[in-house]
C-alpha cells in the first residue's frame, strides 16, 4: 500500500506502522514504534468502555440471522455486575508494551471481531480471559488480569482463544 489522493488516516497509520516494522532490521526499537502506531490506530476504532465491547460480542448474529454470541452468558452476567470496577481496572496504556510481531499476532489470531472488524483491544482480551477462567471469583479474575496485563505470564492459545466464550 502506498500513498494516494484520498488516503484515510487509518491507512496512513497502517503504512507508517508497516514502514517502521520493516526498519526493525536497522534497530529493534522500530518494532516497538510500529506497534505503538498500530495499537493507536486500533484504539481509534474500538471502544474504551468494556460494556460496549461486551455488548457487541454478545449481540453477534451468524450468516443465517441466528444469534451467535461470542461471549458466554454466565461470563457476561458476572462482568456486567462488575462493569464499573472492570472499566476502572483496565489499563489501556499496557496495550503499548508489545512489539509489532506480538501485537500483530494478537490482532490476527486472538482479538475478537464482529462483522470482520476487530472490536477487542489487547486489554479487553486479557480481561475476557481472566473472567472466563475465574467467572464469579472476581478477586481472582482481577488478579489474573493484573498479572497477565503486566506480561508476567500468558495462557496457551486454546485458553486465549476460547476463555469467556460459549466453548471454553
Amino acid at each position: 500500500m502506498g500513498m494516494y489522493s484520498g488516503i484515510t488516516t487509518a491507512e496512513l497509520d497502517t503504512l507508517a506502522a508497516e514502514t517502521c516494522a520493516y526498519m526493525n532490521i536497522v534497530h529493534p526499537s522500530y518494532s516497538f514504534l510500529a506497534a505503538k502506531i498500530a495499537v493507536n490506530n486500533l484504539h481509534k476504532s474500538t471502544s474504551d468502555d468494556y460494556k460496549v465491547v461486551a455488548d457487541q460480542l454478545r449481540s453477534q448474529i451468524d450468516v443465517s440471522g441466528r444469534p451467535a454470541p461470542l461471549l458466554a452468558q454466565d461470563v457476561y452476567d458476572v462482568m456486567m455486575a462488575n462493569i464499573d470496577e472492570i472499566n476502572k481496572k483496565i489499563d489501556y496504556t499496557r496495550d503499548y508494551q508489545y512489539d509489532y510481531f506480538g501485537y500483530k499476532t494478537l490482532e490476527r489470531g486472538y482479538l475478537m471481531q464482529v462483522d470482520k472488524k476487530i472490536v477487542e483491544r489487547p486489554q479487553h482480551l486479557i480481561m475476557r480471559v481472566a473472567f472466563g477462567i475465574h467467572k464469579a471469583d472476581v478477586k481472582a479474575a482481577f488478579e489474573t488480569y493484573e498479572l497477565m496485563s503486566l506480561l508476567w505470564f500468558t495462557h496457551a492459545t486454546p485458553t486465549l482463544f476460547n476463555a469467556g466464550t460459549n466453548h471454553p
